[in-house]
């Protein structure tokens, strides 16, 4: 009887023991699952917008429908080493607000050393030209002219940032010096643009970093099991800069005022779960449980994101 009722004992511990483990959360890390990462790609996909240089264009002047106007000279186009002839394909992409930033994980972190720093945007840019399927390269530069009313309006510490993303689509943003950068009318009819002239193709964004004095600290967001392992991504809003999105992987101001918001791949579809009104501390840790995650379509969470203050 003894041996037994030990035997059962140590089975009820170990079940027990088990159950908690299984039931224990985990840190949300900077790696993406695959269906994560497609959802990202995915979204970023369905935001292209086309257009064509043809043989007879000297050059060409592209205007998206919020006004952003891009000028390309045909002859600094080059194909392998040599001038370009024949019709040119261009993709173009704008993101300026929170919401399409998550959603498609072009968050605003800028490279201070090897810490990542908030941003926030006067909006973010990728600008490509192939033939044929393939990549184009340029000799001289491209000219932008993005109207700064899309974003509240001229903020003059704005500056030129190119963006590189890692293998699990991240992307960070370096201050790109080589750009010539400023905010004016470029007539006296005309609204106040940022204006710059880009010199590669890929992604750009027109930036600020996020000037607050003082101590930083991490992030340490944790998730439930099934949803580690890369399945999450936990992202930051700041309060009252609707144009800056960041990430866990971010470096953030003690002090500051914001939402956390968790984000996985369901189906297709997304589960959330927002934390608002947060006041970043020392060392701050944020804990998502299963009973708090709703699910939205991308769209739906577009809304939700850019609707938080």
């Amino acid at each position: 009887m003894k041996k037994s009722a030990l035997f059962l004992f140590l089975a009820s511990f170990l079940f027990v023991s088990c159950s908690d483990n299984e039931n224990e959360n985990v840190v949300v890390g900077d790696t993406i699952s695959t269906e994560l990462k497609n959802l990202f790609s995915q979204n970023t996909d369905n935001l292209i917008q086309t257009f064509h240089m043809n043989a007879s264009d000297n050059s060409i002047v592209f205007t998206s429908p919020n006004g952003v106007a891009l000028t390309i000279d045909r002859s600094c186009l080059r194909k392998n080493g040599a001038a370009v002839t024949g019709i040119v394909d261009f993709e173009y992409i704008e993101i300026f607000d929170k919401g399409t930033m998550l959603v498609t994980n072009k968050t605003t972190l800028g490279l201070v050393g090897t810490e990542k720093h908030l941003l926030t945007s006067g909006g973010e840019f990728y600008i490509n030209a192939t033939q044929g399927g393939e990549q184009l390269t340029m000799t001289c530069s491209m000219f932008l002219n993005v109207p700064t009313s899309i974003t509240g309006g001229t903020d003059n510490n704005m500056n030129g940032f190119t963006g590189d993303e890692d293998a699990n689509g991240n992307i960070f943003w370096s201050n790109s010096t080589s750009n010539e950068f400023w905010a004016s009318n470029l007539s006296p009819a005309a609204a106040e643009t940022y204006n710059t002239f880009v010199g590669e193709f890929g992604w750009f964004n027109c930036d600020r970093f996020l000037n607050y004095p003082g101590a930083k600290t991490k992030i340490t967001a944790y998730v439930p099991q099934e949803y580690g392992n890369g399945n999450s991504l936990m992202f930051l809003a700041a309060k009252d800069f609707p144009n800056s999105l960041g990430q866990t992987s971010g470096t953030y101001p003690i002090g500051l005022e914001c939402s956390l918001i968790f984000v996985a791949e369901e189906n297709g579809s997304i589960r959330y779960a927002i934390k608002q009104n947060i006041v970043l501390t020392a060392n701050h840790q944020v804990t998502f449980e299963s009973s708090e995650m709703a699910t939205a379509t991308t769209a739906e969470m577009v809304t939700i994101i850019n609707a938080l203050q």
